[in-house]
């Protein structure tokens, strides 16, 4: 496989897609969007607006709703940036439209790369920090300049040069990029942070408000993942390997706009993707024959907010912490 013609197909593209994609784009890269339809025709009337901390871009680029219509070829490279309650259908959509295609997971949980693996075999992972809010068809907000940090490797583990290439690509679009043979610890360990987004999403409080609930669902978290030999990184340990990591962003624009679970119960789109975040440690909690009631019930509320199309901030940190146990 070689370079030339390559284009970076955006598979689910909204906050984190948008953002990557406009940035590939701002650098000279052949970019497909592929998202919801009200986003796409929004994009195609006017463009992709990329709201940055130093200023905003009206992109033109190509924007479709299923694979069929990208035309993919072999020589595409396919970045996955949906939630991951969506990435069983959509690999049925795109093995449809093609046998086999490389394809990067720059999703947050652990269970996509094992999804995709199901239907092709060329698959990455990546953990990914970046701070992005899409509220608004045809429009995006990166929080950050530069707008973040990937860690990218082979699932389960390895390196090869297509990973290189994309790497290198990703680099000159402005964003940090760490390639590693060994990327599940990285992911896990974002998964540990990303505990917290349902706190968030259900009581509408700040960090401040919410550490102390969020805490406790990392708590038994890290319980229960020591008992099932699974090694996680924390953002010290990273900074320790990866310098870059730790780096001050060159501005930063602040949104009242929280995680991207609290922006899918602001857009009432009827499910959130906690099922593969907090969800992810009831399954193996369930596995070891263990209970994790703390992170069991932020993932029902959640869920069930999303179901009945409810906004952020049912209930308070107050009532959260008691309804957990916590007080």
């Amino acid at each position: 496989m070689n370079n030339q013609g390559r284009r970076f197909v955006i598979y689910g593209a909204g906050g984190i897609g948008c953002v990557v994609g406009g940035h590939l784009a701002l650098a000279g890269n052949d970019v497909v969007l592929i998202g919801r339809p009200s986003h796409v025709n929004a994009i195609r009337e006017n463009g992709l607006k990329l709201i940055k901390p130093n200023g905003t871009h009206i992109l033109k680029v190509m924007a479709v709703t299923t694979p069929a219509e990208a035309n993919l070829t072999e020589n595409d490279v396919v970045l996955l940036t949906m939630k991951g309650q969506n990435t069983e259908a959509a690999m049925r959509d795109l093995k449809s439209a093609i046998n086999d295609i490389p394809v990067f997971c720059l999703q947050n949980g652990v269970r996509n790369e094992e999804i995709v693996s199901s239907f092709f075999s060329q698959v990455y992972g990546s953990r990914v920090n970046i701070g992005a809010v899409y509220m608004n068809d045809g429009e995006v907000i990166c929080r950050r300049d530069p707008p973040g940090w990937l860690v990218m490797g082979i699932y389960p583990n390895g390196t090869n040069e297509l990973l290189e290439e994309v790497g290198s690509t990703l680099r000159k679009a402005d964003l940090y990029v760490l390639v590693t043979p060994d990327v599940m610890p990285f992911k896990w360990g974002k998964l540990m942070t990303n505990l917290g987004n349902a706190v968030g999403a259900i009581t509408n409080g700040s960090f401040r408000d919410t550490i102390q609930i969020t805490q406790a669902a990392q708590e038994e978290a890290s319980k229960i993942l020591k008992e099932a030999g699974i090694r996680w990184l924390s953002e010290a340990q990273i900074r320790q390997e990866w310098p870059d990591f730790g780096a001050k962003p060159r501005s930063v624009m602040n949104t009242e706009e929280q995680s991207s679970t609290w922006q899918s119960l602001g857009r009432q789109q009827g499910t959130v993707e906690t099922d593969f975040l907090n969800g992810e440690i009831l399954r193996v909690a369930q596995r070891l024959g263990k209970a994790a009631p703390i992170n069991e019930t932020i993932t029902r509320i959640t869920s069930d907010m999303a179901i009945k199309k409810e906004k952020p901030g049912k209930y308070s940190t107050v009532e959260l912490r008691r309804i957990l146990g916590l007080v």
